[in-house]
Formats: C-alpha cells, structure tokens, sequence
C-alpha cells in the first residue's frame, strides 16, 4: 500500500488493491504459502510512438499515457524478500534511480523493469540476484520510423528510403563496465537495449564478464553505442546462445568467421552498424539482418552456393550486393522474408526464385533489377507482401499474379512496366495495397471498376493509366473505403465525383496534374478523414471556402491546390492544417493575418498570386515551427518584418519578385537552420547584407535584382554548403573574393550585370562540384512535411534569359558578364569540365583566348564577346561536341576559325564572330582565299604565311627605298625588260591582296 500512495494510477489498474488478502489483488500472485512470489504491473497498453516526416515523435494513439503508473517507488515493495517475478516496466518513474534496495530480492528468477523512465548508473544494484534467468533493462524500444519516407507532392527523382525503424529513449542507463553480471550465473535471457556501454566497450575485454553467463541463450545489445569490433572471442564460451543482437551500434570491422562455432546460433541481428567485409556461413541460422551497413559487401552468389536449409528472414538491405540474384536462393526453401532494398542488385529476378512456397515478404526496392518479372508468379502461394518500386523493369505485370490470393500488398512503382494492368488484380480477395505510379502502363481504369475492389490504398499517378469518371450517376458502392487515392497525371476529366463525399474512411486524395475543372466542392474540405489534399496542376475555377479544416495524423497535413484558376480571398481559417500551397492562382488582397497565427503550421506558398500589401506582423509567432515560407512573385510592399527572426525552424523563405524595400533586418541572424534564401527582383538597398554569413547551412542564395551595392564579402567563402549563388543585376563593385572560388559545392556563379572590376581569380581549382559531370538528374529542393519545395533561379543561357522553375543537378555555370573585370581569362577555366555554359562577355578582358577552354567537354554555351581578346581562336573549341552556342563578337581576335564538322554548323552567317576585323572569313573582316585550310594542314600553313609577310615586307621597303632609281633605270632599258618588270610587281601585288595576315 506504501508502494500504491507513491503513484498515480490513472487506468486504475490498482483498483483492487483495497482489502487485506493482497493474494486476491490484481498483479499480484501468492505461493500456497500465502507469500507474494508474482508483482506484474507491466503497462500492456504502452504509448504507440512513430517518428514522423519531420523526425518528430507522434502517438498514433488518442490516450497518450493513459495507462502508464507514474511516480516512484517505495523502497517497501523490496522487502517481498519470496518474489520471484516482478515486472515494471513500461511505466514511468520520473527518472529516478535504480533501488538499491532491489538486492535484496534474491529468489528473483524474472526481472523486467524496462521503459519505466529510470536514469541511473548501472554498478552493483544486481549483483546479489543470484537466481535470476531473465534480466531486461532495456531503456529504449523499437517503433516505426516514417522519416525516411516522405510522400512528396511534386515527386523528386530517386527519393532516398532508408532504414523504416528507429529506437527511442525510454529513460537513461549507463554502465561503465559489466562485472556486476559476473555472478548472474543462471541468466538466460539478458536485455540491455538502449543502456550505454560506450565507456565500457572502451576495453578491449569489455565484454569478458558476458562469457561467464554459460547458460545465456539470448543477448540483446542493441542501441547501446558499443564501438569497435564484435567481440567474438570473449563470446564463444556461450555454447547455448541462439539470439545475438548487437543492431543499432558503432560495432566496425568484419563480422568475424569464429562465429561459426557459435553453433547454437539461430537468430543474429547487426542492423545499423559500420560493419565492411562478408556475411560468414552459418548454415544453421533461421534469422539473419545485416542491413544499413553500407561498407558491407555480399556476393549472393557466392553466399547461396551452399545451402541454408534453416534460414526464414534474410534482410541485407543497404549494403554493397552489387551483383545478381542467383537462382540457387529457391535451395533455401523455408525462406520468408527476403528484404534487400538499395543493394544496387543488378540483372533480372530469376524464375526459380517462384519455388519458395513458403515466400510472403519480399522487398527488392531501390536496385537496377532489369528484365520481366517472372511469369509463373501462381507459384508464390504465401506471398503477402511484393514491393519492387524503383527498379527498372519492362514487360506487363503477368496475369499470373491474380492466382496468388493471399497477396495483400503490391507495389511496383518507378519502373519501366508497359501495357495494361490485368484488372484481375482488383478481384484480389485480400489485396488492399495497390501502387503502380511512374511507369510505362497504358489503358483506361474505370472508377467504377475500383469501386467494386476491395482496395484501401491505390496509386497510379504517372503510370500512363487513364482514371476514367464513368457512370457518376450509379450508386454508390458502400464498401469502397479507401484511406488513400493517387491519381496524378491519370488523364482524368470533368468535375470531381459527388461519390466522394462518401467517402469516410479518405486520409489523402491527390489529383494533381489532370483536366478537372469546375468549382470545388465545399463538402470536400470537411470529409471527416481527410488529412493531405492535393488538387494542383488542374483548371479549378471559382473561390474556396474561408474555412479549411483537416484531420490530424501522423503526416503532417497538407492542403495543395497550386496551379489552377482558383480566385478570390486567401481562407482566414485553417484548422489542423500543416502545410498550405495555393500558389500560381488568382487569390487578391492581402494575406490575412490569421494564416501566421494557425497553430503547427509548417509551410505556407503563396507564390504566383496577385497578392498586395505588407507582410503580416502574425507570421513567426513564438511558438512556431513554420519551416517553408515563399511569398515570391507577388507584389508585396514594406519591408521584412524584424519578426521573421522568430523562425527559428526556417529552411526555406522565398519573397522574390515583390516590391519590398529596405534592407535585411539583423533579427534574421537566429534563422541559423535556412537552406534557401530568395529576395530577387525586389527594390532592397543598401550593403550586402551582413546576416547571410550566419547561414552555414544555406545552399541556394539569390538576390538578384536589386539595389545592393559595395563590395561582396569575403565570408561568402565560408558558406561551405551553397551551391547556388545570384547576385545580378545590382550595383557590386570591387573584385570578385578569392573564397568564392573554393565553395566545392558550388554549381552556378550568377554575378553579372554589377560592377565589379579586377581580374577573375585565377585559382579554380576549389570548385569542385563544376568540374565533374552531374550523370544525376537531381532535382534541387527539399522535401519538408510532405512537400517538395524546389529550387527556381533565372539564368541566361545560350543568348536568352530563362526561368527555371525545377533546378537541377546538371544546371551549372560560370557568368560574370557584363561587368568590368580587366586581365586574362584564366588557364584554369579548363577545369571547370562540368560546366554546360560560360559567359565572361560585356568586360575588359585581354590577352588570347586560353587553349583549355577545349578540355570543358560540357560545354553547351560559350559568350566570350565584348571584351578585348587577341590571337587566334584556339583549335581546341573545335572538337566540343555539345556546344550549340558560341558569341566571340566584338573583340580583336585574328587568323582563321577553326574548322570542323560541328563547329561550322555553329552560326555560318558568321554572327558569332562579328566585330573582329583581323578574323578571316567573317563579315567586315578579312577575306579568305577559296581554297582555305584545313585544321590538319593549319601549321603547315601559317609557316607559309609567315614566309610571304617576310617576302612583302622586303619587296616594300626596297621599293621605297629604290623608287626614283627604279624609274631612271626603266627609263634607260628596253621595252622587253620593263613588260618582264611590271609583270613581277603585278604578280606581288595580287600576292599582297590574297594573302592572310
């Protein structure tokens, strides 16, 4: 009873816990005795966390500790000196210590105070439990992780899925040693998930006093920051051991091949480690997860050459793999799960691999798997769950995969599948999972025909499939409930379906990207499930409701109808609404000071509107965690609000193109966490603003078009992380900083139109990232809360100015036009082999154009013009087989163009080269000779033009010389030699005019 008025108890599990006979209580048993041997409080209703999006923890539960005791405990429940078996765990005991008074329960055999909240050091408090056969400590537990999965609403290529569990911290132990365990002689099962042993595992011999524990049949060691090897030695002595897990560590090396001899072994688990080397043979485990060790590597091939007659569960996802599938897998028939996501698996999936009868996960995700899959899928009787997505595979999905009916879960998304999908599949009696979405398919999908499916979520946005709004005016079919529909890019037309307000059971609707048009239905933004809605990219007409309400879940909530007609007044009311894009429509007016204030919200677009006035003061209230805040292309008036500094969460602020003024407030300097910073086109002045150089983490910076003036400063150097900069179009003067030219990340430099003046650094050997070439199409952005806010930067390219609305890994470039900057261009522009356009033009530059220019074999723009550059154009351009633009215009360039196949496509009008008086073969310069020389006979003939300059050269100056005596002399000979004369010096001057200077 003293133990009781130290709790709370709000499940009132102790409830009974009022009359004398405590036999009678529950939680509590007796010996025949009437001695209390049992005390089991385990809270069996333990809170249902899940790491969300924004790797926040979320109950997906309404009765958040609901159940769990709270408080701490009496030191009386440890005089019960007959118990046996006690378990706390799961409860919540405030942090506090371990009791030292648990010693003195020495008959224990059973022991489990794990997740109860305690925090504490781990030294002799069970060193006297002689008896003990279970021990858990545990003070972390395993919950799903939706981190690594975002559902991106403008879908980037390639998204990373990484590891689908994570731990969390239940309270805190430690333990600077294991010589307390010593004397636990009959352990059987020791937990110890999420204790720290980082001190202990120090020592090489830290895990000595384990192998004194002969009777340990299951260790558990995960999350327990243990670094270094596994150490194998000090384990062998565990002749009983079938459960080894140690996931969720530091652990580095191989996974030693003594373990072999642990032949006890059933079950190892070294998930999530920095382990490198090869899986050992172990022929007699049934469980084996090695994955998220990306320095591993495993050869299948070679592995599955014998046989694992026991092995169920194989997970070796995110590790090197490399290789095939080998048919010889089907040997290992009492195989179940098989998971091997981003291994870089390459070849088909091989038809054998339907033998294993017993099959009902598998996961091949994230590869390049090529070929069919197999036809003769009936054979994979247990199969539960199939999911192949970001493969790429060809071919139709097989009918034969309607005869496995205990198929539950299908997805084949990212792939390269063509024809129909069999609409079998929909008859599936247990499939309730369906996405085919970014593939090759064809064919029309009648919403009436997966109506009559059994299905609860279906996506099939850009699959090629036509989602067809047939028979509206049949009834609806009440057991159609679906929590998820994916419609993007499916061709469908009309209005949207007065079914869908049935639809009760609907948490995301998205049909982005298709013809729909009409008003939207007010009744959608109340149906009572709804939590993401997404209707951009369509021809939506009319105004929407001033009130959105969603339903809250573990996503953050999402409102998406960017890019229609919509018009009108931007809502007022948002309930339970996370993130909110309504940009690139017709909304008017202000934005409401309301929408600053919604409480949780995370992102908010408004782009592209015809929105007017201030900035609301309400934004970046105390509380927030507003993360995305892009009010561009709008005309906003005033200035930054000082309040913005309060986004302390703030990745993403776009106000480009407004009319906003000023200058960039100081209070800024608290956003430490922006990633992207756009104030282009607006009518800011002043110095560069010296809060940028608190943003190291920011990687696109642009604040082009305005009225910024004096130096640029040197710590943009320090900005590590950016790869985007835009400072046109303003009024920056000085010379370039050297620091800019060692950003390694840096992909564009856009400082044109200012005035800086110097020469351009010559040192270039920093930017890293513009001398490979990007093979990846990435899109630059970010996925937060759902939402994939990209990049947009204008550049000018090939002689144009564009609006790049998506970003690109592949779009980089060096443009420094129309500025003063004076010397030679460097040699070291060669580096920049990565790069597709180069535009020095509109400067002072002099000296010859550099020959390295040749080595960037990226090159697709190249503007040199308006500068003061001599020589001849080098024969290294020639060759540049992607080149399509070329501008040399209005310098002092002379001698021929080079010639090439290619390169005399390039602007045969001879614009390109206009300008350059001393140049052969273009307009208002020099004239060529008919038969002009080649690329490969070029040395050989500029030698013979040398030679005719000497040979004019003396011919001149001897006739000046000689010109009086000459006409005596011809006065006094005869006619014959005077005609032989004149014929000489007509043949010279014909040479004089045809020749190249």
């Amino acid at each position: 009873m003293s133990f009781k008025s130290l709790l709370t108890d709000p499940s009132n599990r102790l409830s009974s816990w009022k009359d004398v006979n405590c036999c009678n209580w529950k939680g509590i048993k007796c010996s025949s005795e009437g001695r209390v041997v049992v005390v089991n409080l385990r809270n069996v209703n333990p809170d249902e966390v899940i790491i969300n999006s924004n790797k926040e923890v979320v109950s997906s539960s309404n009765n958040i500790s609901d159940f769990a005791l709270k408080g701490t405990i009496s030191p009386l429940l440890f005089t019960l000196d007959d118990l046996q078996y006690l378990d706390l765990s799961f409860n919540n005991f405030m942090y506090s210590k371990l009791p030292v008074e648990i010693s003195n329960l020495t008959k224990l055999t059973y022991l489990n105070l794990s997740n109860a909240m305690f925090q504490d050091t781990i030294t002799t408090q069970f060193s006297n439990l002689t008896s003990l056969r279970y021990l858990d400590l545990s003070c972390a537990y395993l919950v799903p992780d939706l981190s690594s999965i975002t559902i991106s609403l403008t879908l980037p290529p390639k998204l990373d899925f990484g590891s689908l569990v994570s731990f969390i911290s239940y309270g805190y132990l430690s333990s600077p040693n294991l010589r307390w365990l010593e004397g636990l002689r009959r352990l059987r099962y020791l937990v110890l998930t999420g204790v720290d042993l980082s001190k202990a595992s120090e020592s090489f011999h830290w895990a000595k006093p384990i192998s004194s524990l002969s009777n340990l049949m299951s260790l558990e060691l995960s999350s327990c920051n243990i670094s270094g090897r596994i150490p194998i030695e000090q384990l062998l002595n565990l002749t009983s051991l079938s459960t080894l897990d140690m996931r969720s560590n530091v652990l580095t090396s191989t996974i030693p091949d003594m373990i072999s001899n642990l032949t006890t072994l059933s079950v190892v688990n070294f998930r999530g480690n920095n382990l490198d080397g090869h899986i050992p043979y172990l022929p007699q485990l049934e469980r084996l997860s090695v994955s998220s060790n990306p320095a591993m590597t495993i050869d299948l091939v070679s592995m599955f050459s014998a046989p694992w007659p026991k092995l169920a569960f194989l997970d070796i996802s995110f590790t090197r793999v490399g290789g095939p599938i080998p048919p010889s897998l089907s040997n290992s028939t009492l195989l179940s799960f098989f998971r091997a996501d981003g291994c870089s698996i390459q070849g088909s999936i091989p038809s054998s691999i339907t033998k294993l009868q017993k099959l009902s996960i598998l996961m091949l995700n994230n590869n390049d798997i090529t070929g069919q899959l197999p036809v003769s899928m009936s054979s994979l009787v247990s199969l539960q769950y199939l999911s192949l997505f970001q493969n790429s595979l060809q071919g139709y999905i097989p009918n034969s995969i309607c005869q496995v009916p205990s198929l539950e879960y299908l997805n084949l998304q990212w792939n390269d599948l063509t024809g129909r999908l069999p609409s079998c599949i929909l008859q599936l009696p247990k499939l309730s999972f369906l996405y085919v979405q970014m593939n090759n398919l064809n064919g029309n999908m009648p919403l009436s025909l997966l109506q009559k499916s059994g299905l609860d979520q279906i996506s099939f946005g850009v699959s090629g499939l036509s989602v067809e709004l047939d028979d509206q005016d049949q009834s609806f079919v009440q057991t159609f409930q679906p929590t998820v529909l994916e419609f993007t890019s499916c061709n469908m037309r009309g209005e949207i379906p007065e079914f869908f307000s049935n639809l009760t059971s609907l948490e995301i609707l998205i049909l982005a990207n298709n013809s729909l048009s009409g008003a939207i239905p007010y009744w959608l933004f109340n149906l009572p499930s709804l939590s993401v809605l997404d209707l951009s990219m369509n021809n939506f007409k009319g105004v929407i409701p001033p009130m959105i309400q969603m339903k809250s879940s573990v996503f953050p909530t999402v409102v998406n109808l960017a890019r229609n007609k919509l018009e009108g007044p931007i809502p007022t009311q948002l309930e339970n609404v996370n993130v909110i894009n309504l940009s690139f429509n017709n909304f008017v007016g202000s934005i409401p000071t309301q929408i600053g204030e919604v409480h949780g919200i995370r992102s908010i677009s408004l782009s592209g509107n015809k929105i007017h006035g201030p900035i609301p003061e309400s934004f970046c209230q105390a509380t927030n965690v507003l993360q995305v805040l892009d009010l561009s292309n709008n005309s906003l008036s005033g200035t930054i609000r000082r309040n913005l500094g309060n986004c302390k969460s703030l990745i993403y602020l776009g106000l480009g193109k407004n009319k906003l003024s000023g200058s960039v407030p100081k209070e800024l300097e608290r956003v430490t966490s922006l990633h992207y910073l756009d104030l282009n086109g607006n009518e800011f002045e002043g110095s560069f603003p010296t809060v940028i150089g608190k943003f190291k983490d920011l990687e696109i910076l642009n604040l082009a078009g305005n009225r910024f003036e004096g130096r640029i400063p040197k710590f943009i150097g320090e900005l590590h992380s950016l790869r985007i900069l835009m400072l046109a179009s303003n009024s920056f003067n000085e010379s370039i900083p050297e620091g800019v030219m060692k950003l390694e990340n840096l992909q564009y430099i856009g400082l044109s139109r200012n005035n800086l003046s110097g020469p351009i650094p010559e040192n270039l050997d920093g930017l890293k990232m513009m001398m490979k070439t990007q093979n990846q199409t990435t899109i630059l952005g970010y996925v937060y809360s759902l939402k994939f806010t990209g990049a947009q930067i204008e550049i000018v390219t090939k002689g144009q100015t564009h609006f790049l609305v998506s970003v690109y890994s592949y779009n980089s470039g060096f443009d420094v036009s129309s500025n003063a900057l004076t010397g030679k261009i460097p040699e070291k522009i060669g580096l920049l082999s990565g790069i597709p356009f180069l535009n020095l033009s509109h400067n002072n530059l002099t000296g010859v154009i550099p020959t390295t220019i040749g080595e960037m074999i990226s090159l697709e723009s190249l503007d040199l013009s308006y500068n003061q550059l001599t020589g001849e154009i080098p024969v290294t351009l020639a060759p540049l087989d992607f080149l399509a633009y070329l501008n040399l215009s209005y310098n002092n360039l002379s001698g021929r163009i080079p010639r090439n196949p290619h390169f005399d496509t390039l602007y045969q009008d001879g614009t390109a080269y206009i300008g350059n008086k001393y140049l052969c073969g273009t307009p208002n310069g020099m004239n060529c000779s008919n038969n002009g020389p080649s690329i490969i006979t070029e040395t050989t003939e500029n030698g013979y033009d040398q030679e005719n300059v000497l040979f004019v050269l003396v011919i001149f100056s001897g006739f000046v010389t000689g010109v009086a005596g000459v006409f005596l002399l011809l006065h006094l000979i005869d006619e014959n030699w005077r005609n032989r004369y004149w014929s000489a010096v007509d043949r010279i001057v014909l040479k004089i005019v045809n020749c190249k200077l």
